[in-house]
């Protein structure tokens, strides 16, 4: 008898438990078990159902169909309705809307994530310059040159403590640098896919450093330059 009282106590609790959960659907027809922690003006933040302690995901309304929530309350997103991005927003403004996670590879991408890490792995902020940020790209290559001169400056003056610090400053920067140049440039094609899609159709004006091959006597050189770019 209290065998039975058990099996049917945990057979009770799981089935509860799975009653429980709630269910993103996402617009391609995809269920994903989760737990909403928050549905935000554009934006839904959730964790996987089987992960609760886990990573906490943000998805954009305008990807998602409906969340049947475990109260048995659901709710429908329009996606137009739900697409909260204006033309001209600034970066940190997409990084609050979108969560690089979730980047998916696009033919419509501006920025390649891959380009801009190598760029600032070579330079420091180069990076998000390319991608437009040229304030952060600065502030990253102005960390790396501060670190570098404190670096030299303590190795002349035969100071290891000072020594140790500048090398694991600029190596702190550089690391930081590329990983953020490589988040830049997906949020910023996650922002720019959400325009297209929503149908906006505007003037922008992009200034970013490129590299170009001139002809030359001795053959075809790479130049570096400036590259100003009209979209509409």
């Amino acid at each position: 008898m209290k065998r039975l009282i058990m099996l049917l106590s945990v057979l009770a609790f799981f089935a509860v438990s799975a009653a429980a959960q709630d269910f993103v659907t996402k617009r391609n027809g995809e269920d994903i078990p989760a737990i909403v922690d928050e549905v935000g003006p554009d934006y839904v933040r959730f964790r996987l159902w089987d992960e609760p302690d886990g990573v906490t995901y943000t998805m954009l309304k305008n990807e998602i169909l409906m969340i049947r929530y475990a109260t048995g309350r659901n709710e429908v997103f329009d996606q137009m309705s739900s697409l909260a991005v204006a033309p001209m927003m600034k970066y940190k403004e997409m990084a609050k809307v979108y969560d690089y996670r979730l980047y998916q590879k696009s033919l419509y991408d501006r920025y390649s994530p891959a380009g801009s890490g190598i760029a600032s792995f070579f330079i420091p902020g180069l990076g998000q310059m390319i991608c437009g940020e040229w304030g952060r790209g600065f502030a990253y290559l102005g960390g790396h040159v501060g670190c570098t001169i404190l670096t030299s400056l303590s190795a002349i003056a035969e100071s290891d403590t000072l020594v140790l610090m500048g090398l694991a400053g600029v190596l702190a920067i550089d690391i930081c640098s590329i990983v953020d140049g490589v988040r830049v440039a997906k949020v910023k094609n996650m922002y720019m896919e959400d325009i297209r899609r929503s149908g906006y159709y505007g003037l922008d004006v992009d200034l970013y450093p490129s590299v170009n091959y001139v002809r030359t006597t001795s053959g075809v050189q790479p130049t570096a330059g400036m590259t100003l770019a009209l979209r509409f």
